[in-house]
Formats: C-alpha cells, structure tokens, sequence
C-alpha cells in the first residue's frame, strides 16, 4: 500500500504541547549538562496531535555544568504576549561562556531523515517565534535550511561575524546575526557566502517571529514580525532582502542555530512549525 507523510512536520509551542525530551543528560564530561565542543545529542518534540518529532542536536563550544538544560521556563498563560519571557530556554551554557549554543536539525539528521526534502519535489516553510530579554545578547538566533552534510561547530561564528567560510556548501540562514541584526546569510555550491543586513533591528526585548519559504522550484523568500504575539501578527519582508535560489535536485534539511555571548539571558523558543508539500509517498 502506497502511503503519505503528512505536510505537517513538526507543530509545536510552549502553551497547548509538552516540553521536549532530551537526551544531554550526561555528556562526554560525564556530569549534568557537561559536553565537548561539538557534541551530539537528541531532541523529541512532542506536537500537538502527540505526533512526535525527533531532532538531531549539536552543541557549540565547551559546556559547563552551568548549562541549561533545556526545558520550559517562565510562566506559562493560556494566552501569550510579546513580553511573557516563557518557552523552551535554548540558552545552554551563554551564562558563563561565549559563543557557546546549539543546532538543531528538525526532524532530520545531518545525512537527510524524515525532514528532508528535494527541491524540484518539494516546497517548504519553516515558522518560529523566540523571545528574548535581552537581544544583544544574542549573535545567532536564526532558522534555515541547509544541503545535507555533517555538523559544522564554526557555522554560528561565521553568521555573527558575517564574514568569512560558513563551513556548509549550500545553505540559507535567517533571523537575529550579529547581536540585535535581522539578517540574512547564504552560499551555493560551495562559492562565496553572502551576508545581506536587512537593515531591520529586533526589539530591545520580546518576542520576534521568523518565516523561511522555499518553492519547489527552491527560490526562498523571508518574513518576519517583531512585538508580536506567538504564531501572531501580519509577516512582512525584511526592508532589505536576498535573491536565493537551491538547485534542483539539492537535499536540504530543516535547521535552527542559537549562539550567545557571555551573558545571563535566556532566549525562549517559543513556536515551531515546519511544513512540506507534497508529503512523501513511501511503500508498506
């Protein structure tokens, strides 16, 4: 019997799902929230159809035993607000080292998995809303996706600093790079990275959406809001934006990165949604 994936990868947020599983319990330090610089571990996100959604995680920079572990935070309303700071801390170890954080690979791995997807065959988005207290604070907090390839540890570096080889061949990034930019990086087939400052800032605090698309024709466009309520608000295009186009035939995945400077502010994800169509078909 011939059968579908549903379009719907992943449906997540901090109010009506439960927080995700984790599997960084013990790193290679051997202690609670103890890793090596480019360790990996494992996410699930529980949606809210229970459906469950398995990500492939990489951690950035040394981890102390001052690492977060990420779980939900703040307090937790039935409705949300831009200045409600509450949601699944990705903080990791920013409170006592810099340009510590993580990537996440929704869904995926870095080798393909249930999130991959062909451009020619698929179209995609990918819908986040974070919040911070402090966005300064922050040089990478950003959404994209990238040709499938092993982890890269220099990635979120060369996204803040905007300059320099982002390590993967192929990949479009998008969201808070460089503390408090809204900006947008790619690069194809291994050529020279691009580094497009949409000349729109984030708030001083609260929340910001950020929205990927990708046709199935893999030209990209961006949108995104800030002071907005989760999933919340009228998206618009960045003042400035990029001309991307992926290749056809590219094999991307869905990605998140989330690097901080060394200070004791948390950034919450607080909504994740990541669709792609057609599903794919696969044979019982």
């Amino acid at each position: 019997m011939t059968r579908t994936t549903p379009e719907t990868l992943v449906d997540w947020n901090y109010i009506d799902c439960p927080g995700p599983i984790v599997t960084n319990i013990a790193g290679a330090g051997g202690a609670h929230g103890v890793m090596a610089d480019g360790e990996k571990f494992t996410m699930i996100f529980p949606g809210k159809n229970n459906q469950m959604t398995a990500c492939a995680c990489m951690n950035i920079g040394v981890y102390t035993v001052a690492a977060s572990g990420y779980i939900i935070e703040g307090a937790v309303a039935a409705t949300d607000a831009s200045g409600t700071a509450a949601g699944l801390n990705l903080q990791g170890d920013a409170a006592s080292a810099d340009n510590t954080g993580l990537e996440i690979i929704v869904g995926g791995t870095p080798f393909g998995g249930g999130s991959a997807c062909t451009i020619g065959e698929h179209a995609m988005t990918f819908d986040v809303t974070f919040h911070s207290v402090d966005w300064t604070d922050y040089d990478a907090c950003a959404i994209g996706f990238r040709k499938i390839e092993e982890f890269e540890v220099a990635h979120g570096d060369i996204l803040a600093a905007a300059s320099g080889d982002p390590e993967y061949t192929d990949f479009v990034a998008f969201g808070c790079q460089s503390a408090d930019d809204v900006q947008i990086a790619t690069r194809l087939n291994d050529g020279t990275a691009v580094f497009t400052d949409s000349t729109d800032a984030t708030a001083a605090d609260g929340n910001h959406r950020f929205k990927v698309t990708v046709s199935e024709a893999g030209v990209v466009t961006y949108e995104h809001i800030g002071a907005a309520v989760m999933e919340g608000g009228t998206l618009a295009a960045p003042s400035t934006t990029a001309e991307f186009t992926f290749d056809t035939g590219d094999v991307v995945v869905p990605y998140m990165i989330v690097q901080g400077a060394n200070a004791n502010s948390a950034v919450h994800l607080k909504s994740m949604k990541i669709t792609r169509s057609p599903g794919v078909q696969y044979q019982d």
